[in-house]
């Protein structure tokens, strides 16, 4: 003897049940298997189906939160300060070794990505101090995997180890 069922909510598990079973078996096909299950209810036909035909829902990582190497927001800000921050070691370090005695960065500067790990960071205004004078230009630099590969744009120093100017004699 079979118990009859009482509640909506039974009766939408009881009919729901083959379908919990049948749905995995058909994702498990090829791409457009449609799998169904019909069941009569009160004269009426429930139709529950999955892979009803393919659909591209792509979108692109950034709608996820992503940029396109995976990385979140956080994880870019965090790379993007260690890369300035190696870049303007990297442009004291050479500033110091052309001969200046002091180099000061102006805020003023911009990182762009170029892979997972890379990114150029340019500074519009590095100044570098000699005894007689300032000399203001724009430093751009590189950076591959954490490390700095390229600086540009550092000024020479003519007051330190490079002699006379040109056309002067001593």
């Amino acid at each position: 003897m079979m118990k009859p069922i009482r509640t909506l909510g039974a009766a939408v598990v009881a009919l729901a049940a083959p379908a919990l079973f049948a749905l995995p078996a058909a994702a498990d096909g090829p791409r457009g298997t449609i799998a169904k299950v019909e069941t009569p209810l009160l004269g009426a036909q429930v139709t529950l189906s999955a892979g009803a035909g393919y659909r591209d829902d792509f979108r692109s990582p950034r709608y996820n939160g992503r940029n396109e190497w995976g990385q979140t927001d956080r994880q870019v800000a965090e790379l993007r300060r260690d890369a300035v921050q190696a870049c303007r070691s990297a442009i004291r370090t050479e500033g110091f070794r052309a001969g200046f005695r002091e180099v000061d960065f102006d805020k003023d500067h911009w990182a762009r990505q170029l892979g997972p790990r890379n990114f150029f960071v340019t500074f519009q205004e590095v100044e570098f101090e000699t005894g007689r004078r300032d000399i203001e230009a724009r430093v751009d630099c590189e950076v591959r995997n954490g490390r700095v590969t390229q600086v540009s744009g550092i000024p020479h120093n003519r007051d330190y180890r490079k002699g006379p100017p040109p056309g002067r004699r001593w």
